[in-house]
């Protein structure tokens, strides 16, 4: 595994085209040319949290919320499928007025009806409720870390705290789930250091999945007037 020093200078010194080159070449050493396409299905936009830079933050009166019914997320299902999807994935806020045996029959109708991967990601929630969703058939679940810097991420997740993000993740990953984990770009009161440890965590969950994405201002959230994470370090973190 590469060291914090390393990672940082090929962050912020090694030129972008031989970082993109050497990535891509790992990428074909590893996964091949194979490009596989999943189909998201927003089932539901209520959310608990109240994550500083997030539209679906709690205190947003200006979102209209919703829950999809079974046979609405199975139309969009069937819909992403037909379009190619080899994987469904239900996505949602961290959504505690829908019961977890709801979203159990949710999961086995999409995986008897299509007989896709199905994934999930729907938040923190204690083991139970994982081990109901993974014996309904779920097969992977994506849970980003945010940020391995505990400060901000306590900033920015107002009441919660890094520690329990990673025993989340875990608690996952002792359910049997593939499990995907990631972190955010250019938020504001990121620090560079931060970004070689957001890399070095997820090599230490043994994330099955990794997703590094800008951070992208919205209005009704309290960072509305902050800058967009940075194009070309978003890439270089994926690199």
């Amino acid at each position: 595994m590469m060291h914090r020093d390393e990672i940082l200078g090929l962050l912020f010194e090694t030129p972008f085209d031989q970082l993109a080159a050497r990535a891509d070449a790992v990428r074909r050493e590893a996964k091949g040319d194979v490009v596989h396409v999943r189909g998201i299905v927003e089932f539901s936009n209520h959310c608990i949290r109240n994550c500083v830079y997030c539209g679906l933050r709690r205190d947003n009166a200006q979102v209209r919320r919703y829950r999809l019914s079974l046979p609405e997320v199975l139309e969009a299902a069937d819909e992403a499928a037909a379009a190619g999807a080899d994987t469904v994935v239900l996505q949602s806020g961290d959504d505690y007025g829908m019961p977890p045996r709801d979203l159990a029959d949710i999961v086995e109708a999409v995986k008897t009806r299509l007989g896709l991967a199905v994934t999930l990601s729907v938040g923190e929630r204690p083991a139970r409720d994982y081990a109901l969703w993974r014996s309904a058939g779920a097969d992977r679940f994506l849970m980003k870390h945010e940020t391995a810097d505990a400060a901000l991420y306590a900033r920015l997740h107002p009441g919660k705290t890094l520690a329990q993000r990673l025993a989340a993740l875990r608690r996952l990953r002792d359910a049997g789930y593939e499990v995907g984990s990631g972190f955010i770009v250019g938020v504001p009161g990121q620090r560079p250091e931060t970004l070689a440890d957001d890399v070095l965590l997820v090599c230490e969950l043994a994330a099955d999945m990794c997703g590094a994405g800008p951070f992208v201002p919205n209005g009704a959230t309290p960072l509305a007037g902050a800058a967009p994470g940075p194009v070309e370090l978003t890439l270089r973190c994926m690199a």
